[in-house]
């Protein structure tokens, strides 16, 4: 067996140049390493096999004492004219990033690529590593036309890969390199400046090493290899740069574990919905280490950044999101769901900050296809009230993804309506305008009524909010004595009617705040109940308050009205259901109350108590 690199020439016929494939990308405005995560994902999440949770991990390899190994099986390289020139890359310092999926289908299909596929098998194998700007034949599938993996050789310092691949049927194990530099001239010869490494054939044209072989190699290159069975595929990168950190002056080359961190949050900020299991459970997991460590990426289930986005994709899920509506084909376009968030929720870790599309709290819309790659982050204005954000997901319809995919660049990272007409110029300018105003709707960005240039209600009441006091009462809230509806404090008989006998009124310990729970926004405040020797009802009452400080008399018809949920001790969790709570004889206690949040509204809470003579 012969194996080495072969440089491709140019055919009489004509032949695709090396520098074309690289520049397809154009010139993305995002980091290549996010692009890397981005292409690769979707790769394989458009291989994954039916029914399985995709394992997808990036290790950051710094190649150290394996770089004699490398040397001995991957040179000499290319013509030095090609410009790879891989001496450079094998070297001790050298980094090479081993992109791995497991429980896909590999890139199986013919080893070349004038043969026909046979059967169900897709030509997958010369579709990545052969041929350039063939449609995807995967339904709904992330990819359109393979531009996309020029980033795997961009990255590379020397524009070269190498794949290991298991697949189901002949050939199975299947190990091949390949490599673009640009076009060149050996003589009077051209070469394309497309080059591969693998096995060379009769036609001295190089096909991938398999089977044994490709194990054998695989373990002395201490590739990951599958001696477990699974299907799938290694990517790797070699002499990969990993970019810049820092600003302006200030840059320099990231480390292997600054990678890994961006890494991360590249895969969270980009690929979220895959880590969010559908109806039938279908996910991914992601995985990202150094020098062969394996950390889990977090779900983002679990970050509060991504808890509004989580929440919107769910509500898509289960049908019950805002549907864009046309009245021509395509008649249903996609459906947006929008979630609310507290503004000052975001996370300062550096596996969310590192590679986070946007500054400041989230007023953005994840726009995805039916494959739920996000493709961008839609900015819409900031909510009316500062202490609130919303994040959202814009879903294509499977009538309409088609469309949206003929807007989108190599990168799949925007939705382009320029040089587009017809249908698709439609559906792509009107999901735009459909999502602003969905968003105007929902959180009433739009003007007060009766004037032109006036602020919108919503900024009037984060103006308020802040200078709105709240007012204290010792006497129970409008509408009579209340109800008690559960039991508090230290126990003991009661006592007759009239003013607490010692302690002093129950009053508001600070402004009340927004919190959240279980994704839902609640007015909190906080009440100290000082120590009495007479049982008490408290009660708290929440009330709209409207320009000028007064209270709201009549709700607009259809307007939400706050009101008390519950209170809770906070010494030690006890709960009571509704707006009154009975306090036994006893110490000093403190207690939050919880009341429904009103959009563009401010609020004002009044506490208030009465002795009781029920025993």
């Amino acid at each position: 067996m012969t194996v080495r690199w072969w440089s491709q020439p140019f055919a009489p016929e004509g032949s695709a140049a090396a520098e074309g494939i690289v520049k397809q990308l154009g010139r993305p405005a995002l980091d290549p390493l996010a692009v890397l995560v981005r292409e690769a994902a979707q790769n394989s999440w458009d291989a994954r096999l039916p029914g399985a949770v995709v394992d997808f991990e990036i290790d950051v390899r710094i190649l150290g004492t394996q770089t004699e190994s490398w040397r001995h099986l991957l040179l000499p390289g290319p013509a030095v004219a090609s410009n790879v020139e891989l001496e450079g890359a094998f070297r001790p310092g050298a980094i090479a990033l081993v992109i791995s999926d497991r429980d896909t289908v590999g890139l199986g299909g013919p080893l070349r690529a004038g043969i026909k596929a046979q059967g169900d098998e897709k030509a997958d194998f010369v579709q990545f590593l052969r041929n350039v700007g063939e449609p995807s034949d995967h339904e709904f599938g992330g990819g359109t036309y393979g531009f996309g993996k020029g980033i795997f050789y961009r990255i590379s310092r020397v524009g070269a890969i190498l794949v290991d691949t298991n697949t189901e049927g002949e050939s199975r194990r299947r190990l091949m390199g390949a490599a673009l530099g640009h076009s060149w001239y050996s003589g009077d010869r051209r070469f394309t400046g497309r080059h591969w490494w693998g096995e060379v054939g009769p036609d001295d044209v190089p096909d991938p090493i398999v089977d044994d072989e490709a194990a054998a190699f695989s373990r002395a290159l201490n590739l990951p290899g599958f001696a477990d069975g699974r299907t799938g595929t290694d990517i790797v990168v070699l002499a990969a740069d990993l970019g810049l950190t820092g600003h302006d002056q200030e840059a320099r080359e990231r480390s292997p574990h600054e990678a890994a961190t961006y890494l991360t949050s590249a895969i969270l900020w980009n690929l979220w919905p895959k880590m969010v299991p559908d109806e039938s459970g279908t996910h991914m997991r992601f995985f990202v280490g150094v020098d062969g460590s394996r950390v889990r990426v977090p779900s983002p289930e679990t970050l509060e950044d991504f808890a509004p986005f989580v929440e919107a994709l769910q509500e898509i899920r289960a049908g019950s999101g805002s549907q864009f509506a046309r009245t021509v084909p395509p008649k249903d376009a996609g459906a947006l769901a929008l979630s609310l968030a507290a503004a000052g929720g975001a996370s300062a870790r550096h596996i969310v900050t590192a590679a986070r599309p946007f500054d400041g709290p989230s007023n953005h819309v994840a726009r995805m296809r039916v494959a739920e790659l996000v493709v961008d982050y839609l900015p819409g204005p900031p909510h009316p009230d500062s202490r609130l954000c919303y994040g959202g997901v814009f879903r294509a319809s499977e009538d309409a993804d088609e469309l949206f995919a003929s807007s989108e660049p190599p990168t799949h990272d925007d939705w382009v309506s320029k040089g587009l007409s017809g249908a698709a110029r439609g559906v792509v300018q009107g999901a735009r305008t459909f999502i602003l105003k969905q968003i105007d709707e929902r959180f009433g960005m739009g003007t007060q009524a009766g004037g032109s240039g006036g602020q919108g209600l919503g900024q009037f009441a984060a103006r308020l909010a802040s200078v709105v006091p709240a007012r204290l009462t010792d006497t129970p809230p409008a509408g009579g004595r209340p109800g008690t509806n559960g039991g508090g404090g230290n126990g003991g008989g009661g006592v007759g009617g009239g003013r607490p006998a010692r302690g002093g009124a129950v009053r508001l310990s600070g402004p009340p705040s927004l919190r959240f729970h279980d994704g839902r926004p609640f007015l909190v405040a906080t009440v100290h109940a000082p120590a009495s020797s007479v049982r008490r009802v408290v009660t708290a009452e929440v009330e709209v308050v409207v320009e000028g400080g007064g209270r709201e008399g009549e709700p607009p018809a259809g307007a939400l009205v706050p009101q008390i949920l519950q209170w809770q001790s906070v010494s030690d969790a006890a709960v009571v259901q509704g707006a009154a709570i009975m306090l036994s004889p006893g110490q000093a206690s403190d207690w939050y109350v919880l009341a429904t949040y009103v959009p563009d509204a401010v609020v004002r809470f009044k506490v208030g108590q009465e002795v009781t003579d029920a025993g």
